[in-house]
């Protein structure tokens, strides 16, 4: 409210003092160029406070509730859902690096224990020799330095 009786003070006092300046001003060209002048400065004096305005530090402090929120999700489930997304990434890439020489990996599941990978069970299709299993382990070390890989065998020669 205080912002707008400054702003109508203001442009009060210009008109008054612009009208006044318009009287002493001789007729002709200069008074025209004068009359555009005053008008920008009017429109200028009516900008500037919504300018001043547009600038303020907006308190939101105001806005929100007193309250402390309650969190969505538990600092426990965040640590347990992030498990189970590294969880799930972890099983595909293996996967997919098995994958890319025989194709015969059905499916890989991870357990995570303490900060490290615990152990990885992967489901093999069809028949599966011990040279195979060797060369999935190496490659599962080097990649991921897993030791303990457990091997099963499902459908055809098991």
């Amino acid at each position: 409210m205080e912002t707008v009786l400054k702003l109508v003070r203001e442009i009060i006092f210009l008109l008054l003092l612009f009208t006044f300046l318009e009287l002493l001003l001789p007729l002709g060209q200069i008074k025209n160029f004068t009359r555009a002048v005053i008008g920008l400065l009017i429109l200028l004096a009516i900008i500037n406070p919504l300018f001043e305005v547009l600038n303020t530090n907006w308190e939101l402090k105001v806005f929100l509730p007193q309250e402390e929120a309650v969190p969505v999700i538990r600092p426990g489930e965040l640590y347990q859902r992030a498990k189970d997304e590294a969880e799930k990434g972890l099983e595909a890439q293996i996967k997919a690096l098995l994958n890319l020489s025989s194709g015969k990996v059905e499916k890989v599941q991870v357990k995570f224990g303490d900060n490290r990978v615990e152990k990885v069970t992967v489901l093999i299709k069809g028949p599966f020799n011990a040279g195979e299993k060797e060369r999935y382990r190496e490659v599962l070390k080097a990649f991921f330095g897993i030791e303990n890989i457990d091997f099963r065998v499902t459908g055809v020669g098991q």
